[in-house]
């Protein structure tokens, strides 16, 4: 038995009849999660549907789905800690248990490819040979990678009706993520060669080559991390709720402050940027209705602050020159604060921007060893910043400091400290405005 545990994620057009690898994969691989996904028009008739519920973990239907859209819905609902990402017609036969193992925590492993048609066989051989020297498989070789890399990536787009594979592959590349080939051949189906396999051959090359052109993208240089909360939790702010004793202003107070840190996400989304959202919950609502679901979403709930941190450190430091992680919920933030977390590291190792209460509300480094320092500190104390830098060398703190709101004197001090600011942008305005409008000053 596999000792990473995967879930299988399987797309099926509408017109799709056979579902025989399901049975297979039941079989040869039973601890695995096997989730379908099919388009919501598909017309399943008794039999089929009483054999896809036997052999599958999950069938999910959706709406005018598209490849990247079926992916990601089935990304989204996967509960182990492995995604492997596979065609419905694909002949698994060769696979063996053990080939799961060898798939390194940071890499996006995929098989050789092979057709059901031997006449097919230089196009597999040149499918080999491109994803070896350019490490550029295909969706039909299947992908295998972790979930929360999965994630980092950045999800399938699902606005292509076709190559949502290979960006995929060109955003996993421009965060330096190691493409691995599992040497193990995977069988495709050789159908769509059939009728013109020559002229297949040539418009398959064209289209790679063409896409390649608008897919590549610049090295990712800065990873910026952003710890978010739905604004109506009511484990968001929870010390101010009790003070003010009006949950309407404590959820609008968090909608203004992602709205400035929206600003923010806008202001920094470039090529050498990595946009990295971290939600403390299980639901990306607020997150869609933001706008801001095209980023990479990390779902970390139920994790204490330096658990998580850890954990997000763990995940996204390897793959950047910088990275920078802050809080959502300070509306003295701004783009020129996070951008100077990045130009402190040509000088120093890590730069911290302290909060009022004795904590920190920005972190940046060019380490990648520092893993264990998130846990050695006791978060919600007046002594977060002291215990934190203890354990750092060569630090720049930065010469002011910003108020993260947790208390009604907090939101009171921020209020008379952004009210005096004299360039105020338009967000940070309309927080002052409504603040105005609810006299909690």
């Amino acid at each position: 038995m596999s000792k990473k545990k995967f879930s299988v994620i399987i797309p099926a057009s509408k017109n799709e009849t056979n579902f025989s690898l399901l049975k297979t994969l039941k079989n040869r691989f039973a601890h695995f999660e096997i989730i379908l996904v099919i388009d919501a028009s598909h017309q399943l008739n008794i039999d089929t549907l009483n054999e896809i519920n036997l052999n599958t973990n999950k069938l999910i239907k959706v709406e005018n789905s598209t490849r990247g859209k079926a992916l990601n819905a089935g990304a989204e609902q996967a509960t182990n800690d492995y995604v492997w990402f596979l065609h419905i017609d694909s002949n698994i036969d060769k696979i063996q248990i053990d080939d799961f193992d060898r798939l390194k925590k940071n890499s996006l492993g995929y098989f050789k490819l092979a057709f059901d048609n031997k006449r097919n066989f230089i196009n597999a051989k040149g499918a080999n040979v491109r994803s070896g020297m350019f490490d550029l498989p295909f969706g039909d070789q299947s992908f295998l990678l972790s979930k929360n890399l999965y994630h980092l990536i950045g999800r399938f787009d699902e606005q292509l009706k076709e190559g949502e594979d290979h960006k995929f592959i060109w955003d996993a590349k421009a965060l330096g993520v190691e493409i691995m080939e599992i040497t193990r051949e995977i069988k495709t189906s050789a159908r769509k060669y059939d009728d013109d396999s020559m002229g297949q051959t040539f418009k398959t090359l064209f289209k790679t080559v063409k896409q390649a052109f608008g897919f590549k993208s610049e090295r990712i240089k800065n990873i910026y991390c952003f710890f978010t909360k739905d604004p109506k939790s009511p484990d968001s702010k929870t010390r101010l709720r009790k003070a003010v004793n009006d949950n309407e202003l404590i959820n609008n107070f968090n909608s203004h402050c992602l709205n400035i840190l929206k600003k923010n996400i806008l202001d920094l989304d470039k090529p050498e940027n990595k946009i990295v959202i971290i939600n403390s919950g299980t639901n990306n609502n607020y997150l869609d209705q933001l706008g801001l679901s095209k980023y990479s979403i990390i779902n970390l709930p139920s994790l204490e602050l330096g658990k998580a941190m850890e954990e997000v450190y763990e995940l996204c430091s390897p793959f950047a020159d910088y990275f920078i992680m802050a809080g959502s919920d300070i509306p003295q933030l701004e783009t020129h604060h996070l951008i100077e977390a990045v130009t402190q590291l040509k000088k120093y190792d890590s730069f911290i921007i302290p909060s009022a209460d004795g904590g920190f509300c920005c972190f940046s480094s060019k380490l990648k060893t520092i893993e264990n320092i998130f846990n050695k500190v006791t978060y919600g104390t007046k002594t977060v910043f002291e215990e934190f830098v203890k354990n750092l060398y060569n630090y720049k703190k930065a010469d002011y400091s910003l108020i993260d709101v947790d208390t009604l004197q907090d939101l009171q001090n921020m209020y008379s400290e952004l009210k005096a600011y004299k360039n105020i942008n338009t967000e940070q305005k309309a927080l002052i405005d409504f603040i105005d409008k609810r006299k909690y000053h």
